[in-house]
């Protein structure tokens, strides 16, 4: 097995690719019978950030499920990713022309539907309104899966979405408030499907083992992952430590991501290492590990199997998906979390904090880490409950959301003809 070492702290924590990343369906699955040519919208790594990911293992899900996808990705202005042959064409994210143009490149390769992977801060134009004119040069029908639903958007933001209410077959978002908000707002015309966050498909795996496996120092773990910066609860679980530390002997806090590079590019590594100097005025720094880089979801995988308790910490509950989430659950991690909207539905009631709560956290995240009959138990109903969000039973759901707005324009077109 090869291993990196991927740590700044004297306890070294390893990370390697253990096991497969899963991101696809299960081997030997059989082709869907109808297969589509689907032009994927959104962005894609190299960039780093979630819907890059996402886009990515969305591309990979459909085509395991015999779909035929077109990826283009929205490139930031000033930016260039060497996305090979991941990527058929970028656009420009600065350029309303491009948008246009990136739209009749689509439209060149006669997909039967469009799948765009929506957030605000994506496209250009006013809260992204160039994204409507892509849509329209595609001439396709689209489908968007909406990674925000806003209930307060300011005047730009309403303006987008009434173009993409206008011009979408249907919305999916990825929980249940998702839906509700939209229905609040008055949001007519397209059908809104709600399909979970994907994950990958792996088997249970006792944490203890795979550390063993990984080669890290067996103590009790906690994990985060995340781009760093504030808003995300980091500074709850610290002034959780003390306490968990008195009931917990030897707990280990891993911290997992590199800091966010917006941040980064405004003033450096000033939080992180604002985190350290709090972790040190408390007395636990010992019991901080940051692993200050950005990962591939394989290596991410691996962390999450190796953690006794995954924390999501996140100090707002405006929040509609959680990717990490969606893996935690999937991979059968016992998770405490803030009550965010995507927590709320997917969490038992006794595995969520208040935000900022920092004593409810030690106390929620000691109990769970002293009774491992517990844990393992929450362990176990929750991988078996998350197979229906795994990869593949993901492109299942999805594809059927895109074969029905190909078929109902397909049918509009046979009855104007």
């Amino acid at each position: 097995m090869t291993t990196s070492t991927l740590t700044d702290d004297p306890d070294v924590v390893r990370l390697g690719g253990v096991c497969a990343r899963g991101a696809g369906p299960r081997a030997g699955s059989p082709p869907h019978p109808s297969p589509l040519r689907v032009a994927l919208l959104g962005n894609h790594p190299p960039r780093r950030c979630g819907i890059a990911t996402y886009t990515r293992d969305v591309a990979a899900a459909l085509r395991g499920a015999g779909h035929a996808v077109h990826v283009t990705a929205m490139t930031e202005p000033g930016a260039f990713h060497d996305y090979g042959r991941a990527v058929d064409r970028p656009a420009c994210a600065g350029s309303r022309a491009d948008h246009a143009a990136a739209g009749r490149a689509i439209a060149a390769w006669s997909p039967d539907v469009v799948l765009v992977e929506h957030e605000f801060g994506i496209f250009g134009g006013p809260a992204g309104r160039w994204l409507h004119d892509l849509m329209d040069a595609a001439g396709a029908p689209a489908v968007v899966t909406l990674h925000t639903v806003l209930e307060r958007p300011t005047p730009e933001q309403r303006a987008v979405m009434t173009g993409l209410e206008a011009r979408a077959a249907a919305f999916v978002v990825m929980a249940e408030r998702g839906r509700r908000i939209l229905r609040a707002s008055g949001a007519g015309g397209p059908p809104i499907e709600v399909i979970a966050h994907g994950a990958p498909d792996r088997p249970l795996v006792a944490p203890e083992a795979m550390r063993d496996r990984l080669g890290w120092p067996e103590r009790p773990t906690l994990l985060t992952f995340g781009l760093l910066s504030p808003g995300k609860g980091i500074e709850t679980v610290l002034e959780a430590l003390p306490a968990i530390r008195a009931r917990v002997p030897g707990i280990r806090y891993v911290l997992l991501g590199a800091t966010h590079p917006h941040l980064v590019a405004r003033e450096g590594e000033a939080y992180r290492d604002g985190l350290r100097a709090r972790a040190r005025a408390l007395d636990v720094e010992d019991a901080l590990h940051m692993i200050p880089r950005y990962v591939e979801d394989g290596v991410l995988c691996d962390a999450l199997q190796a953690a006794d308790v995954y924390l999501t910490p996140y100090a707002g509950e405006a929040q509609i998906t959680s990717g990490t989430l969606a893996y935690a659950l999937a991979l059968g991690v016992p998770t405490i979390s803030t009550p965010y909207w995507h927590a709320r539905e997917a969490l038992p009631s006794e595995h969520l904090f208040p935000h900022g709560d920092a004593g409810a956290l030690a106390r929620a995240a000691s109990d769970l880490l002293l009774d491992e009959d517990r844990r393992r138990m929450v362990a176990r109903e929750t991988w078996l409950r998350a197979r229906g969000t795994v990869w593949s039973s993901h492109a299942e759901r999805l594809g059927a959301v895109l074969r029905e707005a190909a078929r109902a324009a397909a049918d509009r077109r046979a009855r104007s003809a």
